[in-house]
């Protein structure tokens, strides 16, 4: 038995190491989180843009998207509106149309398409029979968004400056609703803060994120990302086969509506893990071998060599996290009982350690690793972002910063599930709280 104990003793350091690496781009942006973006100068032209909006039933909110859409600043014949209508039952086609949208209705009942990307490569195959150079600039937007005033300006400077993918600052329409809405929104203002802003600062690509994204059309048009975490995907094809990194639009804003029951947090990730799990896979470490590939190539700039390193890490903090739920609480009750049954627990060459020792350990290592950086993280991304966020109920706010490690603990749960099942594309309960467009 003692010589089990050793195995397992270092099989666990060995975890250690392996769950911890996989953090390292994370943990060296969150300390970056006070670094300027990349900043646009003011484009010369107007370029056109045409939103996207995948639809299934929406017809409680698809109005008020087109609306936000069309009335942003910019010229009229630059803006363009197309919903993609998957297999909808209601009247999410006729509405589009009554508010100046092309409404693409899609009809394709095969079990296997029931998701979001084959909406959008049903979708893009009908705008591409329209012609070459018909679309010059895509934006994704969901069917509950809405979009700042000064959206279309915002992305319009950074085409202007070349970029070609972007991801614009992902807001909340309905932060304050309760608190699973505002640590759904936290956690993404937490993302535009932390995981963007160093990345744009040093010149590394960022994750494209379905609800804010830019993308020049012919990188679209030939829709080739069809997992359930399609952006995501979509982001390292064209790092993968275009050698292009996602550049981060700070000052294009899009509020999203963030679900508010527990069950629509399960459903997006649920879903989300079991598409990021399946790309680790297939496409992280192929982002592995690119970088090695890439190193000492002069004519890629090193953001761009070095966003395959980031991306596969990125990729791989779920397969760890899974590793880690899997792992750890086993490993450490299980020592917990051994040593209070039999007593301190020797390890060759290092000593021998206590129930004292192994409870003192288990709490610091929660307390560095778990509690505290998801107490800090909410609290500065509020603080940093609190100019942009909507917040109606600050009793709320503090009651979600104080409680959002457990929340954490509930997204772990879900992303786990989503690996273990096969998550379909559901309609979340839509909230009816709506933004003015220009944001205030």
């Amino acid at each position: 038995m003692e010589i089990f104990n050793n195995v397992v003793w270092w099989l666990n350091i060995l975890v250690i190491i392996l769950v911890g690496s996989c953090f390292v781009f994370q943990l060296l942006f969150m300390a970056l989180f006070f670094l300027k973006p990349r900043k646009y100068p003011k484009a010369k032209k107007f370029h056109d843009f045409t939103f996207i909006i995948r639809a299934r039933n929406e017809e409680d909110v698809i109005a008020d998207c087109i609306d936000s859409c069309l009335k942003v600043d910019y010229p009229v014949e630059k803006k363009h509106v197309v919903v993609f209508c998957h297999n909808c039952t209601d009247q999410t086609a006729e509405i589009a149309r009554k508010h100046g949208a092309k409404a693409i209705e899609i009809f394709d009942s095969h079990p296997d398409h029931q998701k979001a990307s084959y909406c959008m490569s049903l979708g893009m195959k009908e705008l591409k029979k329209e012609g070459e150079g018909k679309y010059e600039y895509f934006l994704f937007v969901d069917a509950d968004n809405q979009v700042d005033s000064k959206y279309l300006l915002a992305c319009n400077d950074a085409v202007d400056d070349g970029v070609e993918l972007g991801r614009t600052f992902e807001n909340s329409k309905n932060l304050t609703d309760n608190m699973l809405s505002c640590m759904t929104g936290l956690w993404y203002a937490r993302d535009d803060r932390f995981a963007c802003r160093g990345r744009s600062a040093l010149g590394f690509g960022c994750v494209m994120n379905g609800c804010a994204s830019m993308v020049k059309a012919e990188y679209a048009l030939d829709w080739d990302a069809m997992s359930t975490s399609d952006d995501i995907e979509f982001t390292i094809n064209r790092l993968l086969k275009d050698e292009k990194k996602v550049e981060y639009i700070d000052e294009a804003i899009v509020y999203e509506d963030q679900p508010t029951t527990l069950d629509d947090v399960f459903k997006r990730n649920s879903r989300m893990g079991n598409g990021l799990n399946k790309l680790f896979w297939s496409k992280g470490i192929a982002c592995f071998r690119m970088f090695f590939r890439n190193l000492f190539r002069k004519d890629m700039d090193w953001g761009t060599k070095f966003s395959y390193l980031d991306q596969f890490f990125n990729l791989a903090t779920i397969p760890a996290a899974f590793l880690a739920v899997a792992w750890f609480p086993l490993y450490y009750i299980y020592t917990l009982i051994w040593v209070g049954i039999n007593g301190p627990l020797e390890i060759f060459g290092l000593g021998t350690f206590g129930l004292r020792w192994f409870l003192l350990f288990i709490i610091i290592v929660v307390a560095l690793c778990y509690i505290i950086p998801f107490l800090v993280q909410p609290l500065v991304s509020y603080l940093a972002e609190r100019k942009r966020l909507i917040v109606t109920n600050k009793k709320v706010l503090w009651l979600s910063i104080l409680f959002f490690p457990s929340f954490m603990v509930v997204n772990a749960i879900a992303i786990i599930k989503g690996i273990l099942t096969k998550p379909k594309w559901h309609k979340l309960k839509r909230s009816k709280t709506k933004v003015n467009i220009d944001g205030k």
